[in-house]
C-alpha cells in the first residue's frame, strides 16, 4: 500500500524560505503607464529581457526604458510625468506610492544616458529625500516641480519651476526657476551656466504631417491620422474644465478666416484636449465637434488644433469649420508691476496649417513653430502695455517669418497692431496680410498667477493659402 509523502517541519520551513525568495510572476506593482511613444521604445528588465512599449503599456520598478531612436512619455501613479528624448535610457530604481504622502512613498530613478524633462508629482513634496534622480556624475533632488536633464559624460540640469538641488562628491548647488547647472564629472563641484539643457525636438514626419489634397489623406494618399499626433515635448498636465479664456484662429469650410479672444466655459477631455467652448455672454455661441489633431497643456495654459467642427453664432446658427487652432487658460494673468519688461520664449506649438478654398492643403509638424515675445507692462497696470514678437513658421515647403507689435488691452489680452510677413519661398512675393479680426497677424493672452505663460494665435493670407496656428511661451 502506497504511503503519501509527508513534509517534516524542517522541509516545510525550507520550502517557505525558497518561495519567499522567488518573485511572483505578474505581481510587480505598476509604477507608470506609457502615454506616448514614437519609434521602437522598449522596456528592459533587470535580467536582460526586452519588450516593446506602446501607448497604455505598464512599467514597473526595476525596469529601464530605452527609447533608441524614438521618444516616450509616461505618467506615474503619483501624478508625475516624464518625457524622454531619443537615445535615452531611464531606469525606475525603486517606486512606491499608495495614493497618499505618508512618508512611505519613494521615487528613485537613474538617467543612464540621454535627455529627459519631468514635472514631478506627490512624491517628494512633503519628504524631499524620498525623491531623487541619479546619474554617473551627480544626484538631482527635488525642491521644485519642473526640470530637465541632459546626460552624456557630463550633465546639464535646468529648473523650469520651483527649485532643485544638484549634488555630487564635491558639493551641492541649489537651482531656482530658470537656472542651469553644469557638472563636468563626479569629482567636480556643480556650477552655474548660461547654457540651458538642449533636448532634441521631435523629428518631422512628412507622412503624418504633410496633409495635402483635402483634409483626409496624406501626401501618399493614405488616410490622415487624427488624434494626438504630437509628442508635446514636455509632459501633459490637463486643465480641468471650467470658466476661462479662449483664443482661436479658424478657417471656415467656405474659406473665410477669423479669430477672437473669448471668455466662457471650457470643456477638456481627461487626456488634455479641448472638446467644447460656450461663450459666457452669449450661451448659444461657441465651438464644438472638431476632430482633435494635436494638443498639449502644462497645467497653466493649453493649446491644440481641430480639424472640422462647427462655430455657432450668438443665435446658435452653426458654420462648418475647415480647421481651428486654440490657446486656453482657466486663470486670469495677475497684474505685473508697471514698467517691467519681460521676455518670453516659445516652448510648444500646434502644427501650422494652410487652408485654400476651404480645404486643408498643407500641414506642418507639431512643435515646429518657434518664436519670442517681449512685453513692456504699462504704468497703468494691466492695460495699455506694448508687445513685440517674432515667429518662424515652417510649412508648405518654406518658412514664414512674422515680426510685429501688439497692444495689451487688459490683464489678459493682447492684439496685433502691425506686422511684417515674409517667406523663404514665393508665398509672399505678393504681399502677405494678416487675417486676425484686427487685420493683423496675431492675438493672444497672458496666463498664470504671475503672467508666467503667454499664448497666441496667428493667422495670415499668402499665395499658398491662409496660414494659421497656435504657439505658447514661458
Amino acid at each position: 500500500m502506497h504511503n503519501p509523502a509527508r513534509l517534516t517541519p524542517s522541509t516545510r520551513t525550507l520550502i517557505a524560505v525558497l518561495a519567499s525568495a522567488l518573485p511572483v510572476a505578474g505581481h510587480a506593482a505598476t509604477a507608470a503607464h506609457i502615454s506616448f511613444t514614437a519609434g521602437d521604445v522598449r522596456a528592459l528588465s533587470a535580467d536582460g529581457r526586452s519588450r516593446p512599449l506602446v501607448k497604455g503599456a505598464e512599467v514597473a520598478s526595476g525596469e529601464t526604458i530605452d527609447t533608441g531612436n524614438g521618444r516616450a512619455q509616461m505618467h506615474f501613479s503619483d501624478g508625475a510625468q516624464v518625457s524622454l528624448a531619443p537615445q535615452t535610457q531611464f531606469r525606475i530604481d525603486e517606486y512606491s506610492f499608495a495614493g497618499k504622502s505618508d512618508g512611505g512613498e519613494k521615487g528613485f530613478f537613474s538617467l543612464v544616458k540621454g535627455a529627459m524633462r519631468t514635472i514631478t508629482g506627490a512624491i517628494g513634496k512633503t519628504t524631499r529625500q524620498n525623491y531623487r534622480i541619479s546619474t554617473t556624475v551627480a544626484t538631482i533632488g527635488i525642491r521644485g516641480t519642473e526640470f530637465s536633464v541632459t546626460h552624456g559624460n557630463s550633465i546639464n540640469v535646468t529648473t523650469g519651476e520651483g527649485s532643485n538641488e544638484v549634488c555630487n562628491a564635491a558639493g551641492c548647488l541649489v537651482l531656482n526657476s530658470g537656472e542651469t547647472a553644469y557638472v563636468a564629472d563626479a569629482n567636480t563641484r556643480p556650477v552655474m551656466t548660461d547654457k540651458k539643457t538642449e533636448i532634441p525636438p521631435p523629428p518631422a514626419s512628412p507622412k503624418l504631417n504633410e496633409i495635402i489634397a483635402g483634409n483626409d489623406t496624406d501626401g501618399e494618399g493614405n488616410p490622415a491620422r487624427l488624434g494626438s499626433q504630437s509628442d508635446p515635448g514636455m509632459p501633459i498636465i490637463p486643465l480641468a474644465s471650467g470658466s476661462g479664456g479662449l483664443g482661436v484662429a479658424y478657417v471656415t469650410a467656405a474659406g473665410s478666416a477669423g479669430g477672437g479672444l473669448l471668455g466662457g466655459t471650457l470643456t477638456f477631455a481627461p487626456t488634455g484636449e479641448l472638446t467644447q467652448f460656450a461663450d459666457s455672454t452669449y450661451p448659444l455661441m461657441g465651438y464644438s465637434g472638431g476632430a482633435v489633431a494635436d494638443f498639449g497643456a502644462d497645467g497653466i495654459i493649453g493649446w491644440g488644433r481641430w480639424i472640422g467642427g462647427a462655430q455657432t453664432d450668438i443665435y446658435g446658427t452653426p458654420t462648418s469649420l475647415a480647421g481651428m487652432s486654440y490657446v486656453a487658460s482657466l486663470t486670469s494673468a495677475a497684474v505685473v508691476a508697471p514698467s517691467i519688461i519681460r521676455g518670453y520664449a516659445s516652448f510648444a506649438s500646434t502644427a501650422p496649417v494652410v487652408v485654400s478654398g476651404g480645404s486643408i492643403v498643407a500641414t506642418g509638424a507639431p512643435n515646429s513653430v518657434t518664436g519670442t515675445l517681449n512685453v513692456n507692462f504699462a504704468s497703468n497696470p494691466g492695460t495699455g502695455g506694448s508687445l513685440t514678437y517674432s515667429l518662424n513658421i515652417p510649412v508648405a515647403g518654406q518658412t514664414f517669418s512674422v515680426i510685429g507689435s501688439a497692444n495689451q488691452y487688459s490683464n489678459t489680452g493682447f492684439l496685433g497692431t502691425s506686422s511684417t510677413i515674409s517667406s523663404s519661398g514665393s508665398a509672399c512675393l505678393t504681399a502677405c496680410s494678416g487675417s486676425i479680426p484686427s487685420g493683423d497677424a496675431i492675438q493672444g493672452m497672458l496666463a498664470g498667477s504671475g503672467a508666467e505663460r503667454a499664448g497666441a494665435n496667428y493667422g495670415f493670407n499668402s499665395a499658398v493659402g491662409n496660414v494659421s496656428g497656435a504657439i505658447v511661451f514661458k
